[in-house]
């Protein structure tokens, strides 16, 4: 059975800090790990589109600004992972009220600095992170 899928994440910066959210233990992968709000590409859509989708779908936040690809990286089922960034001007908080709001257990701004940032989290999403500094 192949479990390949492409999936894109958006990372949200706000100041020197980004948004983070700590992956519920319901989530069938990295449950307990913190990471940028993602989740897998539909059939037909662009991973722009898709990133802007599960950001709003996990967060309840709608996106005005422009939305920039970061990088990518090659998943442990051999899909690609595409990240993307924003830049907000005021601090955007994740709703309860977000249709996907049960897949994270909570959320945290997190200063971009290896030191601050929280763990467990994978190596692919710190490095992109730290990219951002």
């Amino acid at each position: 059975m192949n479990n390949k899928f492409n999936a894109a994440g958006l990372i949200f910066k706000y100041g020197c800090s980004i948004l983070l959210g700590k992956r519920a233990t319901l989530c069938n992968d990295l449950h307990g790990y913190w990471s940028m709000p993602c989740g897998a590409i539909d059939d037909g859509e662009l991973p722009q589109e898709a990133a802007v989708r599960e950001f709003y779908e996990e967060t309840n936040i709608r996106l005005s600004q422009q939305v920039s690809y970061l990088t990518e990286f090659t998943m442990k089922n051999g899909g690609v992972f595409y990240v993307f960034s924003t830049e907000g001007e005021a601090l955007a908080l994740p709703s309860e009220k977000a249709p996907d709001a049960m897949e994270h257990e909570e959320w945290g701004y997190f200063k971009i600095s290896k030191r601050s940032l929280p763990a467990p989290m994978t190596k692919e999403t710190k490095e992109s992170i730290l990219m951002l500094k």
